[in-house]
């Protein structure tokens, strides 16, 4: 049973209590799936290779009908899980409330992709990882959204980063406000650096125990985590180390002063690896300069938010930011 809790709430400088209960996806909308292939280029030696994009949209919608209604969402994963798997874990034998954030947009009418960066999921790879940083993840993003906006006829899309996602889709917004409607920095890292050595190998191994330190187990379904560990461990098991090059040693990447478009911030209370007790949070969010702008605290919940116990309450929050004029 999923039981209603307050969520914390901020909108521009107000603050405001509420309670969210958020539905499964209307039954009547069957998602289905396509995948696409989007050609970038490699940071290993600048040819050409392709991205694997993964889309659920409602199986009844006239694809060129999102030209018109603009309810169009990128979706942008973080350092160690391919997009697939962050927004799209279909949990064995589960009841119907989904664990799918994909799953649960399209119900809501939303046509909605996800991409894995090179070097991660289905992407094509090369042997240079520390090469794979967030500037040539956020040069991922911008090609597949000139993809999305040609193939769906639309001038702007939805964006969403988790983790050090939102450090990739916050570049490319800085880069290319004109191509962002609406954006969600789930989990941000607002640290300055440096916090550790920079990496010196090109990869590093994701283990079941790595995966599983996503998951705070107060919040967390532990078929859910199984299921996700087990994803993981099948898409490769392993990730570039580009990421914690910038993570560890160039933090700030990011202007919030630079990011001109509305944005939320939603994290979970529990969370470990990027918290709320982060010292840059409140002046990052204040620098924001578009006032169309929400801080949101989900309480009960952690880092892996989309597949934990409270996230319907964040899919309702996500829908309802995107669904906005």
């Amino acid at each position: 049973m999923i039981r209603c809790r307050p969520v914390l709430r901020i909108a521009a400088f107000a603050v405001t209590l509420l309670s969210a209960c958020a539905a499964t996806s209307p039954a009547s909308v069957s998602p289905q799936g396509a995948e696409h292939w989007v050609q970038s280029v490699s940071a290993h030696d600048g040819k050409p290779l392709k991205l694997h994009v993964w889309e659920k949209r409602p199986k009844a919608a006239d694809p060129s009908s999102f030209a018109k209604s603009s309810k169009v969402v990128l979706l942008a994963h973080g350092a160690g899980t391919p997009g697939r798997i962050a927004f799209d874990l279909q949990v064995p034998g589960k009841s119907a409330v989904t664990y799918s954030l994909m799953d649960h947009l399209a119900g809501q009418g939303f046509d909605v992709f996800a991409v894995d960066y090179q070097n991660y999921g289905r992407s094509d790879r090369h042997p240079c990882g520390l090469c794979v940083t967030t500037q040539v993840a956020a040069n991922d993003v911008n090609v597949t959204v000139d993809y999305i906006r040609k193939l769906r006829g639309v001038d702007k899309v939805h964006l969403l980063g988790w983790s050090w996602g939102t450090t990739v889709t916050g570049l490319f917004t800085m880069q290319h406000p004109e191509k962002v409607n609406r954006l969600v920095l789930y989990a941000p890292p607002v640290w300055s650096s440096p916090i550790r050595m920079a990496p010196t190998a090109e990869f590093r191994t994701i283990t079941p125990d790595n995966s599983r330190g996503l998951f705070e187990l107060p919040a967390s379904d532990a078929i859910a985590v199984e299921t996700w560990v087990k994803e993981v461990a099948q898409s490769g098991g392993k990730a570039p180390n580009g990421v914690l090059l910038d993570l560890f040693t160039k933090m700030p990447l990011t202007d919030p002063a630079r990011i001109a478009v509305p944005t939320m911030i939603i994290l979970g209370d529990l969370d470990r690896l990027t918290p709320i007790t982060q010292a840059n949070l409140p002046g990052y969010f204040a620098a924001l300069p578009n006032t169309d702008k929400q801080f949101i605290i989900v309480p009960g919940a952690g880092h892996a938010l989309t597949v934990q116990k409270p996230r319907l309450r964040f899919y309702s929050e996500v829908a309802k930011w995107f669904g906005l004029e």
